[in-house]
């Protein structure tokens, strides 16, 4: 992973070394001096597509930039549009991609994540989650519950779709894991909610119901309600 301060403490050294200014920086590079500011200070990193021309101007390697690593050679190898070819002669983890990912775009993240996806738990998922797109996230959600719970998509659910969320929970009802459904019921919604309330009604463990009265709409919360203090 980048160190955002020591990246930032490289680029203030570069510049410094070529006498020129944040402001000066900014105007070869076509943004505000407040990025260049914010990179210096670690609190941001450069776009990737910036780091070419970072390094023409220093008259340094992007390496010498990010300092030498997996990710800074991970970073040039899509710069030069031999990303492929990287991967196949070096294994990528998830560690090392969550590490270059806020310097690439939803796209190119997608590329080298093809090649570890299956090697990844959806807890591993979390660091990338920010980073990915809907469709991948999703696609993950749905390998990940053909051989585990409903409660492994928690930490993951608000970067899930609502679709894929209600199509697990739904998966998840046929096994009876009810309990499950607690931690996620917030994001799932109030139909697939009931249809599985209306399950475990039919059932008669209505007492299994409780956690999750306040997430049901109130025809579903009254029949409850009725069959508890009827017993």
């Amino acid at each position: 992973m980048f160190d955002m301060l020591k990246v930032g403490r490289n680029i203030a050294k570069l510049r410094g070394q070529t006498g020129i200014t944040q402001m000066g920086l900014a105007d070869k590079l076509g943004i505000s001096y407040q990025a260049v500011s914010n990179w210096e200070r670690g609190t941001s990193m450069p776009d990737i597509a910036k780091l070419p021309q970072l390094a023409e101007i220093f008259d340094v390697s992007i390496e010498e930039i990010l300092e030498e690593g997996k990710g800074s050679r991970l970073i040039t190898s899509m710069l030069g549009n031999k990303t492929g070819e990287y991967l196949q002669q070096h294994e990528i983890s998830i560690d090392e991609l969550s590490g270059v990912a806020p310097l690439l775009n939803m796209e190119q993240i997608g590329e080298v994540f093809e090649q570890v996806k299956d090697k990844v738990s959806l807890r591993d998922l979390l660091p990338l989650a920010p980073f990915l797109s809907d469709e991948v996230l999703d696609e993950c959600a749905r390998k990940a519950m053909e051989g585990g719970t409903l409660s492994d998509l928690v930490p993951l659910a608000s970067f899930l779709s609502d679709e894929v969320l209600d199509e697990c929970a739904r998966k998840a009802m046929e096994g009876g894991t009810l309990s499950d459904l607690v931690p996620l019921a917030s994001f799932l919604s109030e139909e697939v909610l009931n249809e599985c309330a209306q399950k475990v009604i039919d059932s008669g463990n209505i007492s299994d119901l409780v956690p999750l009265a306040p997430f049901l709409d109130s025809d579903i919360a009254d029949v409850i309600a009725l069959r508890m203090f009827a017993k």
